[in-house]
């Protein structure tokens, strides 16, 4: 199937993306009114900047299905930035900001003329991740009062906030903590419940319509309550003071600070969001980071004219999106226009909306953004991550955005000389001199921010060009140059990055980007090698650590987890090897299930021949947009013939009920001709013109009729399958994937046309 595209062609596909679009709204309603509060400003606004992001952003394309709106990660710097231009005062304070978001977007506009959108790989990976749980802290606790239904003037730092909790916990309303706590505890299990009939109303949309009923039923005050203009037109829209900002030139360095602030924030999180969104999309498009970056600029500017709050791609509503069925920008166009209904139709309802269930919901968007998890995948990742993402968010906490960004990018410039520089033992020990050592440091230094490219040398591989690029240390500082150059080879030619014995550091930054890279080649059929990475010393066993290249380090026997153990004799079991590393998953093959998400790993691996067949058995994980930081976790087995040139298998997938169903895009759906368990729990998709049916023998839909959540896929005669009911498999499940196996095989090598 044809990906589909955005503007004029697009419009074909206006059934899936109106109906998108409806299921958007409803979730974007009570997010856009939550972030607006949690920002200081009139609810409405964020209402008017969704709208202008939906009837704006579809024009000018960047991404596909991408939902742009008013983001929680900026509330608390429009919150600080109010505060500061205001003088403590948020009225005052709101018209000033406005100016400031309609500059962030100019300069946004200026930054993508000079195709400045890829610049956010600058940023360490570990920082940005750290100033979104920072954030995501920083939401919780100024939401706080309102959960217990406290009236208190907003504070400008994040100390002052947490100072003021004993007060607020002094003015507790009961009827507004029922209410709070209510749907704070309704958003978690809902989110989390398995039964699909408890999750076909979003769990945003249903906490605001209960906390509606609660509210009447109540009768809450008005203070309680969302306050809505009594006319949008005359009342729900403030002019940016751009005259009194001129007047004043007291306030333009403040305006400075906040244009700077937003446009770092707004930048990251934007291709942040997008780049994971890229992962889920069924059509596994890619969006232009530039052009998504003009789109920003412009629709900030002008929602800013309308008294609108700074848009950005928004995680959830654009994985709502995806699992609706929404396909092209259009999707985010009704969107929009559904907001426009409910805006003035409903008006007097969303007044009623209580403050209590908003401030559940930001909790709740809060909290992904810092569960405990968010620390746990740092951890895995490296203690030396760990340690900059710690340094990061309290210097947020105890400055502000800005600032503790700042702080966070020269902790890891520390960490990185630390790491290359000789421990300062050796001058006190006269093996080293205090020359020597300073002219070591300002080299390490230096070399931080050099090109990594060595040399760059061209060749020809059967009858394509390929490229050779030899790189030395690559860190985060140094990648640009490395980008740049990637991105200037034509899309087709290979490449082959080669790490020589001079490079003696390779930062997690780098390899994620490396690691992606690598998914592009695979997705894009391009050829591509990594020669030299093996040379290092992994910080952790997770495949994106850092690792060294230093004659001091010596590898060591790290601790053998019992899963390992447990994998290693059952490889035994089944006479095959085994191997425990973590290694990044490019779906060479195209499976459509790994084909989703990022951070894709594979660990605890079995593989070699079985029965006549390559076997692979590994413990598969990733994480998917917006849940960043949770894991997914199943134990996949894949099977592929040696040889046999005469077996013809299909690329087909036999899912059940309704699983994956919005990412078949390249498939269509096969009508069973029995009439068993099977036809009732499974359903088939297949290419256009094939026969999968013929692959599928009665013993095979026993066995997957009796075990009923079981996936199997079948891509470039490769058969992959899991137990999607399952996590990590035990013994006994391992047991069953391989049955499986076996009968699959048995059932395509009975296939009538089998020579």
């Amino acid at each position: 199937m044809e990906a589909p595209q955005n503007g004029i062609k697009g419009l074909k596909h206006w059934r899936f993306d109106l109906l998108a679009g409806m299921q958007v709204a409803l979730v974007s309603l009570p997010l856009s009114l939550g972030i607006a509060i949690a920002s200081g400003a009139p609810p409405v606004t964020g209402v008017i900047s969704a709208i202008i992001a939906g009837l704006i952003f579809p024009f000018l394309g960047g991404a596909y299905v991408t939902i742009s709106g008013p983001a929680a990660g900026l509330a608390p710097a429009l919150l600080a930035g109010m505060l500061m231009l205001g003088g403590g005062d948020l009225a005052e304070g709101y018209p000033l900001l406005l100016v400031a978001i309609c500059l962030t977007g100019l300069l946004q506009i200026l930054l993508a003329f000079f195709k400045a959108g890829r610049y956010a790989i600058f940023l360490p990976v570990t920082v940005v991740e750290a100033m979104l749980a920072a954030i995501g802290l920083i939401i919780i606790i100024k939401q706080i009062p309102a959960l217990m239904g406290a009236i208190m003037p907003a504070s400008e730092t994040m100390l002052g906030s947490i100072a003021k909790l004993p007060e607020a916990f002094l003015q507790i309303e009961w009827s507004v903590l029922f209410i709070g706590t209510l749907s704070l505890f309704l958003i978690f299990y809902l989110s989390k419940s398995k039964h699909m009939w408890m999750r076909k109303v979003p769990p945003p949309l249903f906490v605001t319509v209960l906390g509606v009923f609660l509210a009447y039923f109540f009768g809450l005050e008005a203070k309680h309550l969302i306050t809505m203009p009594d006319s949008i037109l005359e009342g729900g829209i403030t002019m940016p003071a751009f005259g009194e900002v001129f007047t004043r030139p007291e306030l333009w360095w403040g305006i400075l600070i906040v244009v700077i602030t937003l446009t770092l924030i707004d930048g990251v999180e934007s291709l942040a969001t997008i780049k994971a969104v890229d992962k889920i999309d069924p059509f596994q498009r890619k969006s232009d980071p530039n052009v998504t970056l003009r789109a920003m600029g412009i629709s900030n500017s002008l929602s800013s004219i309308f008294g609108g709050l700074t848009i950005i791609p928004g995680g959830i509503k654009s994985r709502t999106n995806i699992d609706a069925g929404g396909r092209t920008l259009w999707a985010n166009f009704y969107n929009a226009i559904f907001l426009l209904i409910f805006l003035f139709v409903a008006a007097d309802v969303i007044a009623m909306v209580p403050l209590a269930a908003i401030a559940s919901i930001l909790i709740y968007v809060g909290w992904k953004l810092c569960e405990y998890k968010v620390f746990t995948k740092t951890y895995e990742v490296g203690r030396d991550q760990l340690i900059i993402f710690v340094i990061t968010v309290v210097a947020i906490l105890g400055t502000d955005l800005l600032s503790g960004i700042l702080i966070g990018v020269a902790a890891e410039v520390l960490m990185l000389l630390y790491l290359l520089t000789p421990s300062f033992r050796y001058v006190l020990s006269g093996r080293l001199s205090m020359q020597r050592s300073c002219c070591l440091l300002w080299g390490n230094l230096k070399s931080l921010f050099t090109s990594p490219v060595i040399k760059v040398k061209e060749l020809e591989r059967n009858g394509i060009r390929h490229y050779e690029i030899t790189i030395s240390s690559l860190v985060c500082f140094n990648l640009l140059p490395l980008d740049k150059l990637l991105s200037s080879l034509p899309d087709k030619e290979g490449v082959t990055l080669i790490v020589t014995e001079s490079g003696r550091i390779i930062d997690h930054t780098a390899m994620e980007y490396l690691q992606q890279f690598q998914e592009e080649c695979v997705r894009d059929g391009r050829a591509f090698e990594l020669i030299g990475v093996e040379n290092f010393i992994q910080f952790t066993k997770h495949s994106l650590a850092a690792r060294m290249q230093d004659t001091i380090l010596a590898k060591e026997q790290v601790h053998r987890s019992d899963r390992e153990v447990q994998i290693e004799l059952l490889s035994q079991h089944y006479k095959l090897d085994f191997n425990a590393e973590a290694v990044s998953i490019l779906n060479s093959e195209g499976f459509v299930y790994l084909r989703r998400g990022a951070d894709k790993e594979a660990c605890n691996t079995m593989f070699g021949e079985y029965h006549g067949a390559n076997v692979r058995l590994y413990d598969y994980s990733h994480t998917s947009a917006p849940d960043y930081y949770s894991k997914h976790w199943h134990t996949i087995i894949t099977s592929s013939y040696i040889a046999d040139s005469n077996l013809d298998v299909p690329d087909m997938v036999i899912t059940p009920g309704y699983y994956l169903e919005r990412y078949l895009v390249d498939y269509e759906e096969v009508e069973l001709p029995y009439r068993n368990v099977f036809a009732e729990k499974y359903r088939l998709f297949a290419k256009d013109g094939t026969d999968p049916l013929s692959c599928i023998s009665p013993a095979l839909m026993d066995f997957m009729a009796k075990y009923d959540d079981c996936y199997l896929e079948v891509r470039n005669g490769v058969m992959l399958a899991f137990r999607k009911d399952q996590s990590l498999a035990n013994a006994d499940e391992i047991s069953l994937l391989f049955v499986l196996t076996e009968t699959f095989n048995s059932s395509c090598n009975n296939q009538p046309n089998n020579g």
